[in-house]
């Protein structure tokens, strides 16, 4: 190597590894800070819960949100503020009482729960901080989810005709070189009561872009399915391959569109 690629990898290497360990010095400070932030805590012995644990039970998705309020009592000799609550998931929204909590008086912490597309069990904690945070009082929320069976639409937004819905009307390849393979999923549904075949025509029939040859659906089933290509050549052009459904041998008139761009 000579004096002057040694000096144009210096030039190059020199920033990127000034980021590494900038990288590394934030995030070991940051660590240090959540150390000492912990360790400066305890549990409340004075902020008391009426239970550590509320059991929802069944939940029927369908039903929407759920919520349940906490009654925390102050069992010290001076006012309780609360400063903040965590519960570290979107699925859950908090509200709390917001004034001063007086001695032998209970203030309110009201966990709601969202159960849309979130089935099976589940447990939640919640972390409740005063005395300017450093006091903390954990309760739980658990239960099991429900699940039912979503609007086709909502996942599968697409109609083409005959009772199949598909996610995409568009399945965009973007460039693809020449030896290129790119593979895009998509997924698909059966809105019918009664069994479903499926399969596809090209046009114009390109070989290169890989399709199911033939799939079967049940009633209501939905699943994904996954179009792949190679690139037999660079194209100086943009490109689109119409992929017609056949369903129980009928081709329908609206095509899934394959785009490529130059």
């Amino acid at each position: 190597m000579n004096n002057s690629e040694e000096t144009m990898l210096k030039r190059h290497v020199s920033p990127l590894l000034n980021i590494v360990i900038m990288k590394q010095f934030f995030f070991f400070v940051a660590c240090m800070f959540y150390c000492l932030f912990i360790v400066a805590q305890e549990p409340s012995g004075i902020f008391i819960p009426n239970k550590r644990i509320h059991d929802f039970g069944d939940i029927l998705e369908k039903k929407g949100k759920v919520s349940y309020s906490f009654q925390f009592y102050n069992k010290g000799n001076k006012p309780i503020v609360i400063d903040h609550i965590s519960a570290w998931c979107g699925c859950t929204s908090l509200s709390y009482t917001k004034r001063p909590i007086l001695p032998k008086q209970k203030g309110i912490v009201t966990v709601t729960y969202n159960p849309y597309n979130r089935p099976g069990a589940f447990s939640k904690e919640i972390v409740v901080l005063t005395e300017s945070g450093k006091s903390y009082s954990r309760v739980w929320i658990k239960g099991n989810v429900i699940p039912y069976l979503h609007p086709v639409t909502e996942d599968y937004p697409y109609s083409f005709g005959a009772g199949l819905y598909l996610g995409f009307k568009v399945l965009a390849f973007g460039k693809v070189q020449k030896g290129e393979q790119k593979t895009m999923e998509i997924g698909y549904a059966n809105d019918t009561d009664s069994l479903m075949t499926l399969a596809f025509k090209r046009e114009p029939d390109d070989y290169y872009l890989k399709i199911p040859t033939s799939l079967t659906l049940r009633p209501k089933e939905r699943s994904k399915m996954t179009f792949s290509y190679i690139a037999p050549n660079n194209y100086a052009f943009d490109r689109l391959i119409k992929v017609y459904p056949i369903v129980n041998g009928i081709c329908l008139t609206t095509p899934l569109l394959i785009t490529f761009t130059k």
